[in-house]
């Protein structure tokens, strides 16, 4: 018998164009064991050429990477008794078997086209917290210390640029720096986009340090400059386009229901075909004739 093993990426998540956050996972037979570290991996040109930014543990693509692996081989020891006993078996036992095999291919069908995916609103916001971050991911995935230099020259660059945005403003002198970004990014008075867009990353920053409270007004101040975005500028959601292009989510996206719809198919068909379950009355083109009592002497 082969043995195979050694280290490999599993969990793929939070996809935007090209950058993606996996985890290395020492592996035994392709199936992951424990993760070693996570990551934010680059791709660069063909699909085997990529770099690789180390973070902390990324839960999500932990379990996303146990999810799909072991989902598959779930799926895959589960087909052939579960079509058997659909096929086969009495109407309970019949659909038990359907419903393993439906489950497990549910399971890892939402592992693959679900779970770790974002919506064209998070890519967008991702892609605007590159510019500050260096990568189209989450603030939260860096470790604290990344996190808090980051939010502070954030906070030297809204102080330095606050004066500007706001000549011509009825603030006096000094007023837009007192006031602090939160205010002064959501008043109607400001249109700045390159002040907007810092200041919604810094929102994102502080609602990443911050708990209880002090957390809820972060992400509340956060919503509410992302809903100016893009009121003020509408296109801000455009950037989308490019990055899609290069993932093509959507060809993976319809790939990844293949488990669940064929496993419909299948067990739909076996369960059809089952007489113990439908009990289909026969044509009276396959009825056989049936032939009454024939006297003696006629046949003589």
């Amino acid at each position: 018998m082969l043995i195979v093993g050694g280290r490999r990426l599993y969990g793929k998540v939070e996809q935007v164009g090209s950058t993606y956050i996996a985890t290395t996972f020492a592996f035994l037979q392709f199936l992951p064991l424990f993760p070693v570290r996570s990551h934010i991996v680059v791709a660069e040109g063909s699909a085997d050429t990529h770099t690789v930014v180390h973070i902390k543990m990324n839960w999500k693509s932990v379990a996303t990477g146990y999810l799909r692996a072991y989902g598959v081989a779930a799926t895959l020891i589960a087909l052939i008794p579960g079509l058997a006993m659909a096929g086969n078996s009495k109407a309970p036992t019949a659909y038990l078997g359907a419903g393993l095999v439906l489950v497990c291919a549910g399971l890892t069908t939402a592992a693959f086209s679900m779970i770790g995916r974002l919506s064209r609103e998070e890519k967008a916001q991702r892609l605007l917290y590159a510019r500050y971050l260096g990568h189209p991911v989450h603030p939260s995935v860096l470790d604290e210390d990344t996190r808090g230099a980051i939010a502070q020259k954030l906070r030297d660059f809204l102080e330095e640029r606050a004066a500007a945005a706001m000549t011509g403003s009825n603030y006096r002198k000094g007023g837009p720096v007192k006031a602090g970004y939160r205010v002064l990014a959501l008043e109607p008075s400001m249109r700045d986009r390159e002040y907007l867009e810092a200041a919604l990353t810094l929102a994102c920053l502080d609602a990443s340090l911050s708990v209880g409270p002090m957390r809820a007004d972060a992400e509340r101040v956060h919503g509410a400059l992302w809903n100016k975005l893009r009121a003020e500028h509408p296109d801000v959601i455009d950037v989308v386009r490019d990055a899609e292009m290069v993932q093509r989510s959507w060809v993976s996206s319809v790939l990844g229901f293949v488990p669940l719809v064929a496993a419909l198919g299948i067990c739909s068909v076996l369960l059809l075909r089952n007489t113990y379950v439908f009990k289909w009355k026969p044509s009276t083109a396959d009825k056989t004739p049936e032939y009454g009592f024939v006297p003696e002497d006629l046949l003589r």
